[in-house]
């Protein structure tokens, strides 16, 4: 499969079809997510002062984008990950309305250090959803992220009425929970990611959890930071997809850090070089609310329920000439 395409690979959908569904597909994951769980809507900012740290560069493995400010004569920086941008707006939230219980947005970044294959770009997109919480529950957790699921599956339904060329339903009709240390003792001799494949294809939708913290340091894998996610919390949903033979992440959800699990997290990852940024300074301080954070990457969604074999079908971005002649000999369109 070159470039993750298929020999002998057509769309089912023509071009307008193909604008129409992902139109159709973020519209309504955005509205049901944000009438599901009693979300306002609110623009996500772009660009954060680096003082303050509201930036995610996964363990130091993503470079900043950085900027001087001439009126100011300060350093902005792009926000590549925008989970502490959520939360820190969540601080000053005064809406005396209970029915309302947190944000969603729609989030577009660049990540220059991204591994281009056909799931992923230059560009990160999602919907991010930032919940206030009480306290760390991992049943609470669990259902947000079925919830999350049946809506996809909802729309995915709807689009393939909409569509008769396409297969009836793209994803499987449970979903099922497992840890790292299961996956592993399922397949001891595998790779993570090929654990991950050979257990989509086997059981089809599944979310795996316990696992942040089992692969630091591993090769080709996202790491994490340690002022973020509760590892322990976090969790991620997958998706087997047909037409690119693999499993790939479709949304992810994980409690941020307290001051307790930042202390924890720092003596394994020893971030030090965070401890006096402004953002750390309110979460050792107790001045940040409790939230859980999910987000849905609505682009591999988008590719799954249309059956495209390449992201860059469904969005835009760079890609090298070879790619794009490629693309243009056999026929298929690229955003």
């Amino acid at each position: 499969m070159k470039y993750g395409i298929g020999l002998g690979y057509v769309s089912k959908l023509n071009f307008q079809e193909t604008i129409e569904g992902i139109e159709y597909i973020k519209e309504n994951i955005f509205s049901s997510l944000k009438k599901k769980f009693n979300l306002i809507n609110i623009s996500s900012g772009l660009i954060t002062n680096k003082y303050i740290w509201l930036n995610d560069d996964f363990q130091q493995t993503k470079r900043s984008i950085d900027f001087d400010i001439l009126s100011q004569n300060e350093y902005g920086e792009i926000i590549q990950a925008n989970n502490k941008w959520r939360r820190y707006f969540l601080k000053n939230f005064e809406e005396t309305n209970e029915n309302i219980k947190g944000i969603i947005t729609t989030f577009i970044s660049v990540n220059r250090d991204n591994i281009l294959d056909n799931v992923n770009s230059l560009i990160f997109e999602e919907i991010g959803l930032e919940i206030l919480c009480n306290e760390v529950n991992m049943e609470e957790l669990n259902k947000s992220l079925i919830d999350i699921y049946k809506i996809i599956c909802t729309i995915d339904s709807k689009i393939s009425a909409q569509f008769e060329s396409l297969n009836e339903f793209h994803f499987s009709k449970t979903l099922t929970f497992i840890t790292y240390k299961k996956l592993k003792e399922l397949y001891p001799f595998l790779t993570f990611s090929e654990r991950l494949n050979k257990f989509g294809k086997d059981n089809g939708s599944f979310v795996i959890q316990d696992y942040a913290e089992k692969i630091f340091n591993q090769k080709n894998v996202v790491q994490f930071s340690e002022d973020v996610f509760n590892l322990k919390t976090y969790s991620k949903l997958y998706v087997y997809n047909g037409e690119c033979e693999k499993a790939i992440s479709i949304a992810y959800a994980g409690f941020q850090v307290d001051r307790k699990t930042l202390k924890n997290q720092n003596l394994i990852l020893k971030e030090n070089s965070k401890i006096n940024n402004e953002y750390n300074h309110l979460i050792k301080s107790n001045e940040l609310p409790l939230t859980l954070s999910m987000g849905i990457f609505t682009n591999r969604v988008v590719m799954t329920i249309l059956e495209k074999q390449h992201i860059g079908e469904v969005h835009s971005s760079i890609w090298g000439n070879d790619f794009i002649e490629y693309c243009k000999i056999n026929n298929i369109k690229i955003l």
